[in-house]
């Protein structure tokens, strides 16, 4: 564990050092939860919201004078323990509270996985009303995607922190990791490897493509987190043999699937390109691998079910109003298919072919009705 020498473990620089977050940043964070008592961390899989919630429940318990104990910091991850569990809990900490001053608590508790709940207003909602300055301090963590779907209750009696891949403090965390790790090498070793920086310094950028890609072909709420980058070796041959693997085994495939959804959910936003040609004209090594090595794999657009969308038939309706337009909407290109279908239903038979294109028909009306409801 890195340390910072001269610093008391109660003080804000040691914990900043440690975290590797801005201290303006963190003393914000220390602010909201002395004036507060509850925060929570919200934002997308990797981005470090759990160990942050560590690393400031252990302040907040050298702040109070205490030792870091067992029973100091609780944590509840929300993984492995249901709803009802969990508002149990809660409850009983609020009767603690109640009925002393709280010594027996711990002086922290941490909430990990808050998304797992299904409603965090009914499991929080004796609990809000205990007696603030006897509760322990309360650190919850939820995903990006549902930190809209909580009540206004909650939004009132927690602060809600955005720990988000395009901003402080996740934004500059890799590369604040990776190079610590490389000074403490430089340090032990009393020399510096230029090819080694030259690695380091690319790890963030190839983090901060991905992203963008993700983005533009899915959402941000599919971001990779720094997580999946901080095992990277500090050495130029094992970090080549660890990037391919990473890219191979789990880089690609996750892309693949993300994308694919983005697909399903926006339809087609922009032109194709595929990340593995960035990462090969930017690859920081000499070359691209041993003649043994596996290659990098590349993402092509119809692994992903990029290509093949639809023209409109001539002589069917025409609801869009262009190709790009019934790219960028899949539920009008699903209609756009019914309705082609409905225009040659069963041909042959001229008894039903009247009774399938008005079933058709109706089907398709039904849908866009829908449609256009659930946009409004």
């Amino acid at each position: 564990m890195s340390f910072l020498l001269g610093a008391k473990q109660s003080s804000v620089d040691a914990l900043a050092f440690e975290t590797l977050i801005p201290k303006s940043i963190i003393q914000r964070y220390v602010s909201l939860l002395s004036e507060h008592r509850r925060i929570i961390l919200c934002g997308p899989s990797g981005t470090g919201k759990t160990y942050l919630a560590q690393k400031l429940a252990e302040f907040l318990v050298f702040r109070s004078g205490k030792e870091l104990s067992p029973g100091s910091v609780a944590t509840f991850s929300v993984d492995h323990k249901s709803a009802k569990e969990l508002r149990q809990y809660l409850s009983n900490v609020a009767e603690q509270c109640e009925s002393s001053n709280g010594s027996d608590l711990p002086t922290v508790i941490i909430l990990d996985n808050l998304h797992h709940v299904g409603s965090l207003g009914e499991v929080f909602n004796g609990f809000l009303s205990a007696k603030y300055q006897n509760c322990p301090y309360i650190i919850g963590t939820m995903n990006q995607a549902t930190c809209s779907t909580t009540n206004l209750q909650l939004h009132h009696n927690f602060r809600w922190v955005l720990c988000a891949n395009h901003m402080e403090p996740v934004k500059g965390f890799l590369g604040r990791f990776l190079h610590r790790k490389l000074v403490e090498i430089e340090v032990n070793s009393g020399t510096r490897n230029p090819d080694l920086i030259k690695i380091i310094d690319w790890m963030p950028k190839v983090w901060t493509h991905l992203n963008k890609f993700l983005e533009t072909h899915s959402s941000s709420d599919v971001t990779i987190g720094p997580r999946l980058f901080l095992s990277c070796p500090i050495n130029v041959a094992s970090s080549q043999v660890w990037f391919t693997d990473l890219w191979n085994y789990s880089i690609v495939p996750y892309l693949m699937e993300a994308v694919r959804e983005g697909l399903q959910l926006y339809g087609r936003r922009s032109p194709w390109e595929d990340p593995t040609e960035w990462v090969q004209e930017s690859y920081p090594w000499l070359s691209i691998g041993e003649p043994d090595w596996p290659p990098l794999l590349r993402l092509r657009p119809e692994d992903v079910g990029y290509e093949g969308y639809p023209i409109p038939s001539v002589g069917t309706k025409k609801m869009p109003t262009s190709h790009s337009e019934v790219e960028a909407d899949p539920l009008l290109n699903m209609l756009m298919r019914l309705q082609e279908a409905a225009s040659y239903s069963n041909p042959h038979n001229n008894d039903t072919e009247g009774t399938d294109v008005d079933s058709s028909r109706l089907c398709t009306e039904d849908l866009l009705n829908t449609g256009l409801e659930s946009t409004l």
